[in-house]
């Protein structure tokens, strides 16, 4: 990449890495290009050089937040060879802990809001929504491959359930709904794990 548009991508890089933590501190509407400039250490003219709007720049942001979530994830995932740790590994990187993964989930639910009201939203939304299924699917069926998953399971019936119960209780976590911790919703998830997908112990 020449050394000109290299710089330019760090810049890009910069401005959408601090309008994600923003959004994620203050929220999707709180955020000025003001503010995101005064994070980066530049001028408002020059986050507007790479998204002419506000709205170019806060959905940009959302978008890249959870690119930058689902390469992490994918990263760490290929480490683990054996299914079900991997699934579990999964599992515990979802869990919304205090620091990047909470800011994470922040932005995505507010993704979830936004797509809510603005149907031009959805595509990227239901992409990155299947991209979140499709790794959990990949892994069941890895799973059945390798004999430590059920074979007679429901790929499809496990990821959509999994993947929605994820969801739900995460919202609980991060909206301080009674008794729902992050040690109980990571508990929940493991015992849908253990009831859809490993087969009890032969006698």
């Amino acid at each position: 990449m020449p050394v000109q548009l290299e710089v330019e991508e760090r810049r890009r890089t910069a401005i959408l890495d601090a309008a994600g933590r923003l959004i994620a501190e203050r929220g999707y509407h709180a955020v000025r290009i003001a503010d995101i400039a005064r994070l980066v250490g530049t001028s408002t003219g020059a986050v507007h050089y790479y998204f002419p709007g506000k709205n170019d720049v806060l959905t940009a942001a959302l978008s890249h937040t959870v690119d930058r979530a689902f390469e992490r994830q994918s990263a760490e995932l290929t480490r683990i060879d054996d299914a079900h740790q991997r699934l579990l590994k999964l599992i515990d990187m979802q869990l919304p802990t205090v620091g990047r993964v909470r800011d994470e989930w922040s932005v995505w639910m507010q993704f979830w809001a936004e797509a809510t009201i603005h149907p031009e939203l959805r595509p990227v939304h239901n992409r990155f929504y299947a991209r979140w299924q499709e790794t959990v699917a990949r892994i069941v069926l890895r799973g059945q491959r390798q004999g430590v998953f059920r074979a007679d399971a429901d790929v499809d019936g496990v990821t959509r359930r999994l993947t929605a119960l994820t969801d739900g209780v995460a919202i609980q976590v991060l909206t301080g709904a009674p008794g729902m911790t992050v040690t109980v919703m990571r508990e929940l998830l493991v015992d849908v794990v253990r009831q859809e997908l490993i087969a009890p112990p032969t006698r």
